[in-house]
Protein backbone atom coordinates (compact mmCIF):
# COMPACT_ATOMS: atom_id res chain seq x y z
CA UNK A 1 0.00 0.00 0.00
CA UNK A 2 1.45 3.06 -0.90
CA UNK A 3 1.84 6.16 1.46
CA UNK A 4 -0.89 8.30 -0.31
CA UNK A 5 -3.48 5.20 -0.01
CA UNK A 6 -2.83 4.70 3.53
CA UNK A 7 -3.60 8.56 4.64
CA UNK A 8 -6.40 7.83 2.65
CA UNK A 9 -7.93 4.96 4.54
CA UNK A 10 -6.98 6.14 7.22
CA UNK A 11 -8.51 9.60 6.85
CA UNK A 12 -11.63 7.87 6.12
CA UNK A 13 -11.47 5.34 9.12
CA UNK A 14 -10.31 6.65 11.65
CA UNK A 15 -13.49 8.80 12.24
CA UNK A 16 -14.84 5.30 13.41
CA UNK A 17 -12.08 3.99 15.52
CA UNK A 18 -11.43 5.56 18.57
CA UNK A 19 -15.56 6.51 19.10
CA UNK A 20 -14.79 10.24 19.39
CA UNK A 21 -12.53 9.93 22.21
CA UNK A 22 -9.52 11.71 20.66
CA UNK A 23 -8.97 14.18 17.82
CA UNK A 24 -7.78 12.32 14.62
CA UNK A 25 -3.65 11.59 14.55
CA UNK A 26 -2.62 14.44 12.73
CA UNK A 27 -0.95 13.43 8.87
CA UNK A 28 2.96 13.41 9.91
CA UNK A 29 1.90 10.67 12.74
CA UNK A 30 0.08 8.79 10.07
CA UNK A 31 2.88 9.03 7.78
CA UNK A 32 5.25 7.83 10.59
CA UNK A 33 2.86 5.23 11.44
CA UNK A 34 2.52 4.03 8.17
CA UNK A 35 6.35 3.99 7.98
CA UNK A 36 6.70 1.77 11.15
CA UNK A 37 6.26 -1.99 10.72
CA UNK A 38 3.10 -2.23 12.86
CA UNK A 39 2.42 -6.25 14.08
CA UNK A 40 0.22 -7.69 17.15
CA UNK A 41 1.70 -10.78 18.40
CA UNK A 42 -2.23 -12.16 19.04
CA UNK A 43 -5.64 -11.66 17.77
CA UNK A 44 -8.37 -14.10 17.58
CA UNK A 45 -10.08 -13.59 14.44
CA UNK A 46 -9.93 -17.49 13.11
CA UNK A 47 -12.16 -18.85 15.67
CA UNK A 48 -15.19 -16.41 14.46
CA UNK A 49 -13.92 -17.93 10.76
CA UNK A 50 -14.31 -21.62 11.94
CA UNK A 51 -17.41 -20.96 14.16
CA UNK A 52 -19.67 -18.29 12.20
CA UNK A 53 -18.11 -18.38 8.56
CA UNK A 54 -16.72 -14.69 9.49
CA UNK A 55 -15.17 -13.25 6.22
CA UNK A 56 -11.47 -11.50 7.40
CA UNK A 57 -11.62 -10.27 3.51
CA UNK A 58 -14.39 -8.35 3.99
CA UNK A 59 -15.18 -4.92 5.94
CA UNK A 60 -17.41 -5.46 9.25
CA UNK A 61 -17.95 -2.65 12.49
CA UNK A 62 -18.05 -4.26 16.00
CA UNK A 63 -21.82 -5.88 17.08
CA UNK A 64 -21.95 -4.87 20.61
CA UNK A 65 -22.09 -1.97 22.73
CA UNK A 66 -18.23 -1.32 23.83
CA UNK A 67 -16.99 -3.18 20.94
CA UNK A 68 -17.40 -6.00 22.76
CA UNK A 69 -16.13 -9.67 22.39
CA UNK A 70 -15.85 -10.04 18.63
CA UNK A 71 -15.85 -8.69 15.09
CA UNK A 72 -12.78 -6.18 16.12
CA UNK A 73 -10.36 -7.25 13.27
CA UNK A 74 -10.61 -7.55 9.13
CA UNK A 75 -8.30 -6.87 6.70
CA UNK A 76 -9.68 -3.74 5.32
CA UNK A 77 -9.58 -2.10 8.50
CA UNK A 78 -6.08 -3.83 9.52
CA UNK A 79 -5.57 -1.23 6.09
CA UNK A 80 -6.60 1.41 7.45
CA UNK A 81 -4.85 1.09 10.82
CA UNK A 82 -1.66 0.11 9.58
CA UNK A 83 -1.58 -2.75 11.02
CA UNK A 84 1.25 -4.99 8.79
CA UNK A 85 0.30 -8.31 9.96
CA UNK A 86 -0.44 -10.17 12.87
CA UNK A 87 0.15 -14.00 15.02
CA UNK A 88 -3.23 -15.24 14.26
CA UNK A 89 -4.64 -17.24 17.20
CA UNK A 90 -5.83 -20.79 16.86
CA UNK A 91 -8.42 -21.50 19.60
CA UNK A 92 -9.67 -25.17 19.74
CA UNK A 93 -12.05 -26.87 21.94
CA UNK A 94 -10.57 -29.44 24.51
CA UNK A 95 -11.18 -33.15 23.91
CA UNK A 96 -12.09 -33.23 27.44
CA UNK A 97 -13.50 -30.19 29.50
CA UNK A 98 -12.73 -29.83 32.81
CA UNK A 99 -14.23 -27.61 36.03
CA UNK A 100 -11.59 -24.57 35.37
CA UNK A 101 -12.93 -23.88 31.87
CA UNK A 102 -13.92 -20.54 31.21
CA UNK A 103 -18.14 -20.90 30.70
CA UNK A 104 -17.44 -19.40 27.28
CA UNK A 105 -15.32 -22.23 26.04
CA UNK A 106 -17.35 -24.53 27.09
CA UNK A 107 -20.65 -23.51 25.49
CA UNK A 108 -18.14 -23.28 22.08
CA UNK A 109 -17.18 -26.56 22.51
CA UNK A 110 -20.66 -28.28 23.27
CA UNK A 111 -21.84 -25.96 20.00
CA UNK A 112 -19.19 -26.67 17.80
CA UNK A 113 -18.24 -29.98 16.10
CA UNK A 114 -14.64 -31.45 16.78
CA UNK A 115 -11.92 -30.64 19.02
CA UNK A 116 -8.42 -31.40 20.12
CA UNK A 117 -5.90 -31.94 17.17
CA UNK A 118 -8.37 -32.56 14.14
CA UNK A 119 -9.77 -28.68 15.42
CA UNK A 120 -6.08 -27.67 15.34
CA UNK A 121 -5.32 -28.72 11.99
CA UNK A 122 -8.79 -27.77 10.24
CA UNK A 123 -8.47 -24.19 11.94
CA UNK A 124 -4.29 -23.97 10.35
CA UNK A 125 -6.29 -25.37 6.66
CA UNK A 126 -8.62 -22.14 7.13
CA UNK A 127 -6.03 -19.71 7.91
CA UNK A 128 -4.19 -21.25 3.75
CA UNK A 129 -7.48 -21.22 2.24
CA UNK A 130 -7.77 -17.53 2.89
CA UNK A 131 -4.66 -16.80 1.90
CA UNK A 132 -5.04 -18.86 -1.20
CA UNK A 133 -8.31 -16.89 -2.16
CA UNK A 134 -6.30 -13.13 -1.43
CA UNK A 135 -3.09 -13.84 -2.76
CA UNK A 136 -2.66 -10.48 -3.00
CA UNK A 137 -3.71 -8.62 0.23
CA UNK A 138 -2.62 -12.61 2.75
CA UNK A 139 0.72 -14.24 3.18
CA UNK A 140 0.83 -17.01 5.50
CA UNK A 141 4.04 -16.52 6.55
CA UNK A 142 6.32 -19.69 8.19
CA UNK A 143 9.44 -18.40 7.73
CA UNK A 144 11.79 -15.18 8.04
CA UNK A 145 12.01 -14.84 4.59
CA UNK A 146 8.06 -14.98 3.84
CA UNK A 147 7.62 -12.63 6.66
CA UNK A 148 10.27 -10.06 5.01
CA UNK A 149 8.53 -10.57 1.49
CA UNK A 150 5.35 -10.17 2.65
CA UNK A 151 6.03 -6.87 4.55
CA UNK A 152 7.89 -5.43 1.51
CA UNK A 153 5.03 -6.09 -0.90
CA UNK A 154 2.40 -4.70 1.43
CA UNK A 155 0.38 -7.84 2.01
CA UNK A 156 -1.32 -8.72 5.85
CA UNK A 157 1.57 -11.05 6.97
CA UNK A 158 -0.24 -13.72 9.12
CA UNK A 159 1.09 -16.43 11.17
CA UNK A 160 -0.34 -19.17 13.19
CA UNK A 161 -0.38 -19.54 16.73
CA UNK A 162 -1.90 -22.48 18.76
CA UNK A 163 -3.80 -20.79 22.20
CA UNK A 164 -3.26 -24.17 24.51
CA UNK A 165 -0.84 -27.36 24.18
CA UNK A 166 -4.61 -29.38 24.68
CA UNK A 167 -4.65 -28.87 20.99
CA UNK A 168 -1.60 -30.87 20.49
CA UNK A 169 -3.36 -33.31 22.95
CA UNK A 170 0.39 -34.55 24.14
CA UNK A 171 2.03 -35.94 21.45
CA UNK A 172 5.04 -34.54 20.36
CA UNK A 173 4.53 -36.26 16.88
CA UNK A 174 1.20 -33.74 16.42
CA UNK A 175 3.79 -31.19 16.86
CA UNK A 176 5.33 -31.98 13.68
CA UNK A 177 2.28 -32.24 11.98
CA UNK A 178 0.91 -28.75 12.66
CA UNK A 179 4.46 -26.87 12.15
CA UNK A 180 3.81 -28.68 8.67
CA UNK A 181 0.80 -27.32 8.13
CA UNK A 182 1.86 -23.72 9.23
CA UNK A 183 1.99 -23.50 12.98
CA UNK A 184 4.69 -20.97 14.25
CA UNK A 185 3.38 -19.88 17.35
CA UNK A 186 2.67 -22.08 20.51
CA UNK A 187 1.15 -21.12 24.22
CA UNK A 188 1.94 -23.71 26.26
CA UNK A 189 -2.02 -23.59 28.29
CA UNK A 190 -5.15 -21.46 27.51
CA UNK A 191 -8.11 -21.81 30.74
CA UNK A 192 -7.67 -25.18 31.66
CA UNK A 193 -4.99 -27.53 32.44
CA UNK A 194 -3.91 -30.21 30.12
CA UNK A 195 -0.38 -32.45 29.45
CA UNK A 196 1.76 -29.44 29.35
CA UNK A 197 1.36 -26.98 32.12
CA UNK A 198 -1.44 -25.33 34.38
CA UNK A 199 -3.35 -21.98 33.91
CA UNK A 200 -2.95 -18.93 36.02
CA UNK A 201 -6.80 -18.73 36.51
CA UNK A 202 -7.09 -21.40 39.01
CA UNK A 203 -5.65 -20.96 42.39
CA UNK A 204 -5.69 -24.86 43.48
CA UNK A 205 -2.79 -24.94 40.73
CA UNK A 206 -0.90 -22.97 42.34
CA UNK A 207 2.85 -24.48 43.11
CA UNK A 208 2.10 -26.83 39.83
CA UNK A 209 4.95 -25.62 36.96
CA UNK A 210 5.63 -27.51 33.85
CA UNK A 211 5.01 -31.61 33.69
CA UNK A 212 7.77 -33.58 32.12
CA UNK A 213 5.77 -33.71 28.63
CA UNK A 214 6.02 -29.58 29.15
CA UNK A 215 9.31 -29.71 29.03
CA UNK A 216 9.86 -31.82 26.60
CA UNK A 217 7.42 -29.48 24.55
CA UNK A 218 9.60 -26.36 24.71
CA UNK A 219 12.54 -28.81 23.47
CA UNK A 220 10.04 -29.71 20.49
CA UNK A 221 9.04 -26.12 19.39
CA UNK A 222 12.82 -24.90 19.58
CA UNK A 223 13.65 -27.91 17.75
CA UNK A 224 11.66 -27.07 15.05
CA UNK A 225 11.17 -22.94 15.08
CA UNK A 226 7.98 -22.61 16.57
CA UNK A 227 7.90 -19.71 19.19
CA UNK A 228 7.05 -20.64 22.51
CA UNK A 229 4.27 -18.78 24.42
CA UNK A 230 4.05 -18.38 27.70
CA UNK A 231 0.79 -16.44 28.29
CA UNK A 232 -2.35 -17.75 30.49
CA UNK A 233 1.07 -19.74 32.54
CA UNK A 234 1.10 -19.76 36.19
CA UNK A 235 3.73 -18.38 38.14
CA UNK A 236 5.51 -22.07 38.72
CA UNK A 237 4.71 -22.70 34.92
CA UNK A 238 6.83 -19.37 33.95
CA UNK A 239 9.52 -19.90 36.15
CA UNK A 240 9.74 -23.90 34.56
CA UNK A 241 9.62 -22.27 30.95
CA UNK A 242 11.98 -19.64 31.78
CA UNK A 243 14.35 -22.02 32.97
CA UNK A 244 13.99 -24.05 29.56
CA UNK A 245 13.82 -22.16 27.29
CA UNK A 246 16.97 -21.68 25.31
CA UNK A 247 16.07 -19.39 22.45
CA UNK A 248 13.71 -16.59 22.25
CA UNK A 249 9.91 -16.72 23.62
CA UNK A 250 6.76 -14.61 24.10
CA UNK A 251 4.37 -14.03 26.62
CA UNK A 252 1.70 -13.01 23.72
CA UNK A 253 -1.27 -10.85 25.80
CA UNK A 254 -0.67 -10.03 29.03
CA UNK A 255 -0.18 -6.29 31.26
CA UNK A 256 1.53 -5.29 33.80
CA UNK A 257 0.38 -6.23 37.71
CA UNK A 258 1.71 -3.04 39.49
CA UNK A 259 -0.42 -1.33 37.15
CA UNK A 260 -3.16 -2.91 37.02
CA UNK A 261 -3.94 -6.16 39.47
CA UNK A 262 -5.38 -9.18 37.29
CA UNK A 263 -4.25 -13.37 37.85
CA UNK A 264 -3.45 -12.75 33.69
CA UNK A 265 -0.94 -10.00 34.41
CA UNK A 266 2.79 -10.35 35.30
CA UNK A 267 4.52 -9.08 38.21
CA UNK A 268 7.75 -6.74 38.00
CA UNK A 269 10.17 -10.02 38.70
CA UNK A 270 8.38 -11.66 35.90
CA UNK A 271 8.83 -8.80 33.18
CA UNK A 272 12.66 -8.78 34.12
CA UNK A 273 13.09 -11.84 34.14
CA UNK A 274 11.46 -12.52 30.49
CA UNK A 275 13.83 -9.23 29.03
CA UNK A 276 16.88 -11.13 30.55
CA UNK A 277 15.83 -14.09 29.11
CA UNK A 278 15.37 -12.52 25.44
CA UNK A 279 11.31 -12.75 26.00
CA UNK A 280 8.96 -10.27 24.15
CA UNK A 281 5.53 -8.99 26.17
CA UNK A 282 2.91 -7.97 24.24
CA UNK A 283 0.22 -5.44 25.89
CA UNK A 284 -3.54 -6.51 25.19
CA UNK A 285 -6.02 -4.06 25.20
CA UNK A 286 -9.07 -5.06 26.79
CA UNK A 287 -10.35 -3.79 29.84
CA UNK A 288 -9.29 -6.80 32.52
CA UNK A 289 -6.04 -6.59 31.37
CA UNK A 290 -5.49 -2.88 31.60
CA UNK A 291 -8.02 -1.66 33.92
CA UNK A 292 -10.02 2.01 33.72
CA UNK A 293 -8.22 4.90 31.48
CA UNK A 294 -8.88 3.99 28.41
CA UNK A 295 -6.23 4.05 26.19
CA UNK A 296 -4.44 6.22 28.56
CA UNK A 297 -3.83 2.74 29.56
CA UNK A 298 -2.31 0.76 27.33
CA UNK A 299 0.37 3.72 27.60
CA UNK A 300 0.41 3.60 31.51
CA UNK A 301 1.14 0.00 31.06
CA UNK A 302 3.39 0.15 28.32
CA UNK A 303 5.62 2.80 29.86
CA UNK A 304 5.73 0.74 32.70
CA UNK A 305 7.24 -2.47 31.00
CA UNK A 306 9.68 -0.35 29.07
CA UNK A 307 10.87 1.05 33.00
CA UNK A 308 10.97 -2.60 34.45
CA UNK A 309 12.14 -4.76 31.20
CA UNK A 310 13.51 -2.34 28.78
CA UNK A 311 11.93 -1.16 25.70
CA UNK A 312 13.49 -4.09 23.65
CA UNK A 313 11.08 -6.73 25.84
CA UNK A 314 7.61 -5.12 24.77
CA UNK A 315 5.14 -5.07 22.17
CA UNK A 316 1.40 -5.37 20.75
CA UNK A 317 -0.38 -8.16 21.47
CA UNK A 318 -3.86 -7.15 21.37
CA UNK A 319 -6.06 -10.02 22.42
CA UNK A 320 -8.85 -8.37 19.66
CA UNK A 321 -11.62 -11.10 18.76
CA UNK A 322 -10.63 -12.58 22.17
CA UNK A 323 -14.04 -12.02 23.72
CA UNK A 324 -12.67 -8.86 25.17
CA UNK A 325 -13.90 -6.10 25.94
CA UNK A 326 -11.69 -3.25 24.78
CA UNK A 327 -10.52 0.03 26.59
CA UNK A 328 -11.96 2.97 24.92
CA UNK A 329 -9.76 4.58 22.24
CA UNK A 330 -8.72 1.03 20.94
CA UNK A 331 -12.05 -0.46 19.59
CA UNK A 332 -10.81 -2.34 17.08
CA UNK A 333 -7.68 -2.68 14.67
CA UNK A 334 -8.16 1.18 13.07
CA UNK A 335 -6.96 2.77 16.50
CA UNK A 336 -3.36 1.44 16.37
CA UNK A 337 -2.36 4.74 14.89
CA UNK A 338 -3.99 6.28 18.31
CA UNK A 339 -1.29 4.37 19.53
CA UNK A 340 1.15 5.90 17.87
CA UNK A 341 0.05 9.29 18.57
CA UNK A 342 -0.29 9.03 22.22
CA UNK A 343 3.16 7.70 22.53
CA UNK A 344 5.13 10.63 20.79
CA UNK A 345 2.50 13.00 22.62
CA UNK A 346 4.40 11.47 25.79
CA UNK A 347 7.60 12.27 24.79
CA UNK A 348 8.86 8.24 23.24
CA UNK A 349 11.89 8.43 21.12
CA UNK A 350 10.72 7.85 17.15
CA UNK A 351 12.75 4.30 17.39
CA UNK A 352 11.36 3.27 20.51
CA UNK A 353 7.60 3.63 19.50
CA UNK A 354 8.93 1.91 16.14
CA UNK A 355 10.28 -1.07 18.21
CA UNK A 356 6.79 -1.40 20.22
CA UNK A 357 4.56 -1.22 17.42
CA UNK A 358 6.71 -3.98 15.49
CA UNK A 359 10.30 -3.99 15.57
CA UNK A 360 10.45 -6.22 18.58
CA UNK A 361 8.08 -8.73 17.60
CA UNK A 362 9.62 -8.98 13.88
CA UNK A 363 12.90 -9.71 15.77
CA UNK A 364 11.69 -12.37 17.66
CA UNK A 365 9.64 -14.04 15.42
CA UNK A 366 12.81 -14.11 12.55
CA UNK A 367 15.15 -14.84 15.53
CA UNK A 368 12.93 -18.05 15.75
CA UNK A 369 11.14 -18.78 12.40
CA UNK A 370 14.78 -19.49 10.89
Amino acid sequence: MTRRTFLALAGAGLAGACRGVRPPPTPEVLAFHRESIVLDLHIDTLLWQRMLGYDAAERHEPLLPLAAFAWQMDLPRAAEGGLDGAVLGVVVAPRQERPEQLWALKLQARLEPGAGFEQTLATLDLLRALAARHPERLSLVTTTSELTQALAAGRFAALAGLEGAHGIEGRLENVRLAWERGLRMLGLVHFQANEAAFPMTEPTFEGRGLTPFGFDLIAELESLGILPDLAHLNARGVDDALAACTRPFVVSHTACRAVHEHPRNLADAQLRRIAEAGGVVGIAVGRSFLGPGGLDAFVEHAEHAVRVAGVEAVAIGSDWDGGIVPVAGLEDVRSLPFVTAALLDRGWPPEQVRALLGANARRVLSEVLG
